[in-house]
């Protein structure tokens, strides 16, 4: 699939990709060295792992060298990985943005080599980041997850992208940041901004100098002095460097087997040249001293304690070329396998062929067991982005719920405030009812006084009338009734108050002069009116005072007896004025 894609494909027509082919084939050739290639692809900052399966698609004919088509292959598969895609070549048929490469001085390369061991954050830039992380409110100088993750999503980086800055930020694994792991990731997102791409591996001059580990040398300062006193008795001609010769009779005299200390020396001859200098004489009675003590064995490699100090400094530097030589020397499969040979051949004759094969399947052991470590980090990383989609979907939910009840908080908050209103309102005029109420109560106190005094200063005043009408009445014999009949209601109930003699024999008119007058010439003790005779048949027809429109008595008669008293009054309208004054009285 990779051959049938024209160089135009490949390079999704950018002109960039001609720039760094000439770069690694100035005179044109038509072919690019693995050692050339290799130091290009280097400045990628891609893994070893990740650049030896790019090289291994684009060199698919095993020639050791690339030609134009294949070095554009290789170039794609660099962008695909610095965009977070599989290397495969079926990532090949994807659009993305041309590969970027930086110079080996960069600090997001790994194989960088810097002038000093300064840190590459600068202290204006510290400041800030500072500022920032401070505005988190770390606890006990560290910010959780929680509350670096929206800076990080700030930047509108990808997730993948930012997942790799979080993991090579946090340095000591402990799931937060201090102050300089938070420069270190906000250094790497503004980078990312800025079109570099964030390294597989954290580079050494990224690593904060309160991060960094200074390896001490395994040789004790006291061990030194001893081996040193010993070394210049051994450098005879004083030139700071020891050879085989000069060393063999001390080498002799530990017992070890030659094959030991064969090894030894070639481990302490760090630069190759047959001789050690001051320290690396000191590291090999060190490892000596470490077998016939311990009886540990030489190691397969110096670790990085084990290197002398003047020595690291050095292998620092020849860092690049020694890569490019091993990665040329991988990848050329043919030169590998002739070289190998050579070496089965020597080391059948040393006696050495068994050592160097189990070595090799050391060194497969160890390729399986990382090819597992891949798989089973892959599998983690999946599981991981995973997550993190169902973590930002649920973040996502509940901030849609959060703003849902803010904004029901807000109308919640305004119809309380508005039935607070009304509220105060209604109290409002509930008090200003209640003090007309209570104005009113007051009013009314003196109008119900003032009503009672006026009934019953007009009771006393009807009773003082009655009196005065009941004296004049005596007085002149004037009636004071009106013509209603005061008695037409019976004020006494059904019983006849005159069923019975109320005067029982008492003559109740017998002050009147009148009635005693009439009384003695007329009445006797003896009942009127016990005979049949009726004493007013005398009386003369149509000389009856008592009839209908009244008569004329007869002149030659006596006068009216009642003349006297009533004279020719009439009864007229006496009554109904008693009648009224009777239904005041009672």
């Amino acid at each position: 699939m990779a051959a049938s894609l024209s160089l135009t494909q490949l390079s999704s027509g950018n002109p960039i990709y001609d720039k760094y082919y000439r770069q690694v084939d100035p005179t044109s050739s038509g072919r690019v060295a693995a050692a050339d290639a290799a130091l290009f692809l280097k400045r990628s900052g891609l893994p070893d792992l990740v650049l030896g399966k790019i090289w291994d698609l684009a060199d698919s004919e095993r020639k050791g060298s690339l030609n134009k088509q294949q070095f554009f292959i290789a170039l794609r598969l660099v962008a695909c990985a610095q965009n977070g895609l599989e290397v495969a070549l079926k990532s090949l048929n994807v659009a993305v943005p041309p590969p970027k490469f930086h110079d080996t001085s960069s600090p997001l390369s790994v194989g960088g080599v810097t002038a000093d061991n300064s840190w590459v954050v600068k202290p204006e830039e510290k400041m800030k980041f500072d500022s920032v992380f401070e505005s988190l409110l770390p606890v006990g100088g560290m910010l959780t997850g929680e509350k670096v993750k929206p800076v990080l999503l700030n930047s509108k980086l990808p997730v993948d992208i930012l997942g790799r800055v979080w993991e090579l930020s946090d340095l000591d694994r402990d799931g937060m940041l201090d102050r300089d792991e938070f420069s270190v990731a906000m250094y790497l997102v503004y980078r990312a901004l800025e079109g570099e791409p964030v390294p597989m591996s954290l580079p050494p001059p990224l690593i904060p100098p309160s991060k960094r580990k200074k390896p001490s040398w395994v040789v004790s300062p006291s061990d030194k002095a001893k081996y040193d006193e010993l070394f210049s008795k051994t450098d005879g001609d004083m030139d700071g460097l020891v050879s085989g010769p000069e060393v063999r009779d001390i080498f002799l005299k530990t017992g070890l087997p030659s094959a030991t200390l064969a090894r030894i020396w070639e481990l302490c001859d760090i630069g190759d040249i047959g001789k050690l200098t001051r320290e690396q004489f000191a590291l090999a009675l060190f490892l000596i001293n470490l077998k016939l003590t311990k009886g540990l064995d030489p190691p397969q490699s110096l670790s990085p304690e084990m290197i002398p100090p003047s020595d690291r400094q050095n292998l620092k530097l020849n860092n690049v070329t020694n890569l490019a030589a091993d990665f040329s020397a991988i990848k050329e499969l043919d030169s590998l396998s002739n070289e190998i040979d050579l070496q089965d051949e020597v080391a059948r004759e040393n006696g050495g062929l068994h050592q160097l094969q189990v070595q090799r399947q050391k060194i497969k052991d160890v390729l399986e067991e990382l090819d597992q470590q891949k798989a089973s980090l892959e599998e983690q990383l999946s599981h991981i982005r995973k997550q993190t989609n169902q973590e930002t979907q649920l973040i996502s939910s509940l901030q849609s719920e959060h703003e849902d009840q803010e904004q029901q908080i807000c109308q919640y908050e305004e119809e309380l405030v508005q039935a607070r209103e009304e509220l105060l309102a209604l109290q409002k005029e509930s008090r200003r009812l209640q003090e007309m109420v209570q104005a009113a109560q007051e009013q009314l106190t003196p109008l119900k006084d003032s009503v009672r005094d006026s009934f019953t200063q007009v009771a006393q005043y009807e009773i003082k009338q009655v009196n005065i009408q009941t004296s004049k009445f005596k007085q002149t014999g004037v009636c004071i009734f009106s013509a209603d009949d005061p008695f037409k209601e019976d004020l006494f109930g059904r019983a006849d108050p005159f069923d019975g003699d109320p005067f029982k024999g008492t003559d109740p008119f017998a002050a009147d002069a009148f009635f005693t007058q009439t009384s003695k010439a007329t009445f006797s003790s003896e009942d009127p009116f016990s005979g049949s005779a009726d004493p007013f048949s005398a009386t003369p027809a149509g000389n009856d005072p008592f009839a209908p429109g009244g008569t004329t008595v007869n002149a030659n008669t006596d006068s009216d007896p009642f003349a006297a008293v009533f004279g020719n009054e009439s009864f007229g309208g006496g009554f109904a004025d008693f009648t009224a004054l009777a239904k005041v009285i009672y």
